[in-house]
C-alpha cells in the first residue's frame, strides 16, 4: 500500500505539501477521435516511456510521487520496469482502467478528466494522502509532454490556491489543459464531474469548439471562496510530439515559447 509515509520515512515533522505529479495516459486510442494523428500505440508507449524517464528525476526536485494513469486497459509494464530501474516504485503508482467506453466524437478533454475524475477517485497515493498530515497538491500534466521547467514553476507556484491553470483571451478565451493544478479542495469544487460538461461535437456545442474553450467558459464562474490563480508564474517549455499533427510541441515553435515568455513578463494583462 501507497503511503506518504513511505515517501518521507525518516521525517518526524509534519509534511506541509505534498506535490503529487499526475501524468494522464492513453496508449492505444480508439479511431474516430477528431484531430488525432498520433494514433500508434507503440509510439505513444515510447512517447510516456519518455516522459517518464525525463519526470522521474524530479523526485525530490520539487515533485513527491508520481501518479501515472492510463484509460486504455493498456499494457503498462515497460513503464513499471522503468521505474523498478530507477529504484523508485514505491514512489510511482499505476492506475490503469478501461475508460473509453464513451463516443470518440467527443474528444480528447472529455476522456482526460474523466480519468482525471477516475484516478482522484482510486489512486492510493493521492487519497492515503488526504488521510496524513499535509496538503496534497496534484500536477496533471497530459503524459506524452516533457514540462522541462517544472521544477521551477512549483517552486514558484503562488502560496495559497485551490486551483492554478493558465487562461489565454488571444486568439480565443481558452484554458490551457496540458498543465494544471489544484488541492482537493479545489478538485472537488471545480473540476469533479467537469467532463459532463466538455463533450465536444455535440449539438448543444457550436462546431470547431475545444474543450479547452468549454473549461475557460466554467471556470469564468468559479464557485464562491475557491481560490482560482487564472496565469502562471512562470511560462511552461514544454517538449514533446503534438497528437494532432505529430509535429514537435516545442521543438518545432521555440519562438511561440520565447515571445508567451517575454510578453508574460513585459505584458503581464495580455493573456496569450
Amino acid at each position: 500500500m501507497l503511503s506518504l509515509s513511505k515517501i518521507f520515512p525518516s521525517s518526524k515533522m509534519p509534511i506541509k505539501e505534498c506535490n503529487i505529479l499526475l501524468m494522464t495516459a492513453t496508449i492505444t486510442p480508439r479511431s474516430g477521435v477528431p484531430n488525432l494523428a498520433r494514433t500508434d500505440p507503440q509510439k505513444r508507449l515510447q512517447d510516456y516511456e519518455n516522459s517518464l524517464k525525463f519526470y522521474l528525476p524530479l523526485l525530490n526536485e520539487g515533485v513527491d510521487s508520481i501518479v501515472f494513469a492510463e484509460n486504455s486497459n493498456s499494457d503498462v509494464s515497460s513503464l513499471r520496469n522503468i521505474a523498478a530501474e530507477y529504484g523508485v516504485s514505491d514512489r510511482v503508482e499505476f492506475v490503469v482502467f478501461d475508460g473509453l467506453d464513451y463516443p470518440p466524437s467527443y474528444d480528447r478533454g472529455y476522456g482526460e478528466f474523466k480519468l482525471v475524475d477516475y484516478t482522484m477517485n482510486h489512486s492510493e497515493l493521492i487519497n492515503n494522502g488526504q488521510n496524513e498530515q499535509g496538503e496534497i497538491i496534484v500536477w496533471k500534466v497530459t503524459g506524452r509532454y516533457m514540462v522541462r521547467n517544472l521544477a521551477r514553476l512549483i517552486a514558484r507556484k503562488p502560496s495559497n490556491f485551490d486551483l492554478y491553470c493558465n487562461f489565454r483571451n488571444f486568439p480565443k478565451h481558452w484554458t490551457d489543459m496540458y498543465l494544471l493544478a489544484w488541492t482537493i479542495r479545489g478538485y472537488q469544487a471545480c473540476l469533479n464531474n467537469v467532463y459532463h460538461q466538455l463533450k465536444t461535437n455535440v449539438p448543444e456545442v457550436p462546431q470547431g469548439v475545444a474543450a479547452e474553450e468549454l473549461l475557460r467558459n466554467l471556470l469564468d464562474r468559479p464557485p464562491e471562496n475557491i481560490k482560482l490563480v487564472r496565469r502562471f508564474n512562470v511560462t511552461p517549455e514544454i517538449y514533446g510530439i503534438r497528437g494532432a499533427d505529430n509535429k514537435g510541441y516545442s521543438t518545432d515553435n521555440f519562438w511561440k515559447f520565447y515571445v508567451r515568455d517575454k510578453i508574460r513578463l513585459l505584458f503581464p494583462w495580455l493573456w496569450i
